[in-house]
């Protein structure tokens, strides 16, 4: 019987190791080991280490970052003067380029940088790129050892403010004898905090500001003047959808002037409160405005209820999470809102391109004006959750977005109040108007007929009335069918038309009579010329009729009003008497013409 020679190694156990394998496998770790602590202390030594920031005549801003160093106090509770105490115990680290940190609602963000002013004749300027942040407080100590302490924030008056200024800005200390440590505090409990320190040479920064607010200014003025124009068109076209983007675009321009800062410093310097709350406020306002303005131009219940009924109840979600914000704010309520809005701006762009296939073209001025602000209203949703840093295009891409978007909106509103307001006046023509040949209708003839008399009669002169009758229109009719004789009616009134002059009255008042009324004061030869020219221009060859056939008219006229004639200023009496006369000339196969009181 065969048996297997014995390993030493027990059935589901690994097989053991050499033990000159085990030693190198032991050193290979404690090597790393020290590598790590060796990498670790280095950092640390480094960041405890960075030079100082040279503030010299050469330059007019400089950058922290990668010039500073942070660290996150999660209970908020040190001040500036234990933090230095403890400083070398502390795990700072340098804070680079689009650093992002969600702090605590207790947590406060120190940064510390070192600056050493060589250039005493300039004064220089701490600037937080970034508005809307808690509370930020600059700490150093003076020549004599004190601390002192300037402060700027949301949760302060900006009047209150260390520089009232659209962004924070702190003044340093302008000794130069040796560099200055400085100390900055930053509480901004809710947003991912990613604001850039910069520090400027005063007259640098001043020039920037006058920039800032010569293009901030233009914009905010363009806003103004388009709201104006937008409520003078609601109230001159009464046109509800300019009321709602005069609605839509006020509140867009407060929610800017919020968040840029600009709101805090000009319109609202002495409320800390609305300061802390106006941008988490009206930029959810700006998100319901859009959409119920959207809502409104576009009419989704032509398109269907369901967009409808979303859009009415997400705009009711969006101001309910606002103010569940404002009564328990939290990062949650925050991202609640953050989320809702982009919903908002998915169903803002759904309903425009359910919209645009309807074929109207002026819903296409209105979804490509609105498409920058949607994509630049994307920057701050994914800020809030900390997907992107505070830059150029988050702070000031609305601002841009919404420059584009005010001709593009105003010129597709002005659109379509031109197409609704041709179809009104169409639609209030038709009242009033014939439809087959465009004439004047019977009774609104009969009105300037009396309306003709009662001047007649008041300044003592003549008008004309002309009845004139198709005498070939049931021949049309029989011999042709009925759209060639409607066809002859059209003519007759493009006749008439042209005989007519700008004060006459072409009308027709049965299906093959017309009438012509002509605004004194006139005179016999008048009358009697526009007859004629209808009768001539009837018999012209026309190639909308038949081959070898032609308009034949019967047409009865008098100058009224008739002296002798008791029929004063009834217009159905005068036209009765006329009508008798031309059942008469009917009768009368050679005679196309008939004068009554001439």
């Amino acid at each position: 019987m065969h048996r297997e020679r014995p390993t030493g190694k027990r059935p589901g156990t690994p097989f053991p190791w050499p033990p000159a394998w085990r030693v190198c496998f032991g050193m290979l770790l404690f090597l790393g080991g020290l590598l790590a602590w060796n990498a670790a202390a280095t950092a640390s030594e480094a960041a405890q280490s960075l030079p100082p920031v040279v503030l010299d005549s050469a330059q007019n801003s400089v950058s922290l970052a990668q010039r500073s160093l942070y660290w996150v106090d999660a209970d908020g509770a040190l001040t500036a003067q234990e933090v230095a105490q403890r400083q070398a115990d502390l795990p700072f680290a340098v804070r680079g380029h689009k650093h992002r940190l969600l702090l605590g609602p207790k947590a406060a963000l120190w940064v510390r940088f070192d600056a050493w002013v060589q250039d005493t004749s300039s004064h220089w300027e701490l600037e937080l790129t970034h508005s809307g942040t808690d509370r930020i407080s600059l700490y150093h100590q003076g020549p004599d050892g004190q601390w002192q302490a300037q402060h700027a924030g949301d949760s302060i008056p900006v009047r209150d403010w260390a520089s009232p200024d659209r962004y924070p800005v702190f003044s340093l200390d302008n000794r130069s004898d040796l560099p200055v440590t400085y100390w900055v505090r930053i509480e901004h409990a809710r947003v991912p905090f990613s604001g850039e320190l910069f520090i400027h040479r005063h007259n640098h920064l001043r020039e920037l500001r006058i920039h800032q607010q010569f293009l901030l200014g233009a914009y905010f003025g363009m806003a103004f003047l388009l709201t104006a124009v937008a409520v003078a068109n609601a109230l001159v076209f009464r046109d509800s959808s300019f009321a709602a983007y005069a609605v839509y675009i006020s509140v867009l321009g407060l929610a800017l002037a919020a968040s840029l800062g600009v709101g805090g410093q000009f319109l609202w310097p002495n409320s800390a409160t609305w300061n802390g709350l106006a941008e988490f406020i009206l930029l959810p306002m700006v998100a319901v405005a859009g959409l119920l303005f959207v809502r409104h131009v576009v009419q989704p219940r032509r398109i269907g209820r369901g967009l409808d009924r979303l859009s009415l109840t997400l705009a009711g979600v969006l101001l309910a999470l606002t103010a569940w914000d404002v009564a328990r704010p939290s990062a949650w309520s925050l991202q609640g809102i953050s989320a809702v809005g982009a919903l908002t701006m998915v169903l803002v762009y759904a309903m425009l391109l359910a919209a645009w296939r309807t074929g109207d073209r002026w819903v296409r001025w209105i979804a490509l004006g609105i498409l920058p602000v949607l994509m630049a209203g994307a920057l701050p949703v994914l800020r809030n959750f900390g997907l992107i840093s505070s830059g150029f295009l988050s702070q000031y891409g609305m601002v841009i977005a919404a420059t584009l978007e005010a001709p593009l909106l105003i010129y597709g509103l002005l659109q379509r109040s031109s197409l609704q307001h041709e179809a009104q006046t169409r639609a209030k023509a038709l009242s009033r108007t014939e439809p087959l040949t465009g004439l004047t209708n019977r009774h609104n003839g009969m009105l300037r007929l009396h309306e003709s008399l009662v001047r007649a009669q008041r300044y003592d002169h003549h008008i004309a009335l002309l009845l004139i009758d198709l005498d070939n229109h049931a021949w049309f009719e029989q011999a042709h069918g009925r759209e060639v004789a409607d066809r002859a009616l059209v003519l007759t009134g493009s006749l008439l038309r042209s005989v007519a002059r700008d004060v006459d009255t072409a009308a027709r008042v049965d299906d093959k009579t017309f009438a012509l009324l002509m605004e004194g004061p006139v005179r016999a030869a008048q009358a009697v010329a526009a007859a004629t020219s209808i009768v001539a221009g009837g018999l012209r060859p026309s190639t909308q009729l038949p081959v070898g056939t032609t308009l034949r008219f019967k047409i009865v006229l008098a100058l009224l009003p008739e002296a002798g004639l008791e029929l004063d200023q009834d217009a159905q009496a005068h036209l009765d008497w006329l009508r008798h006369a031309l059942d008469d000339l009917r009768q009368n196969q050679r005679k196309s013409i008939q004068t009554l009181n001439f």
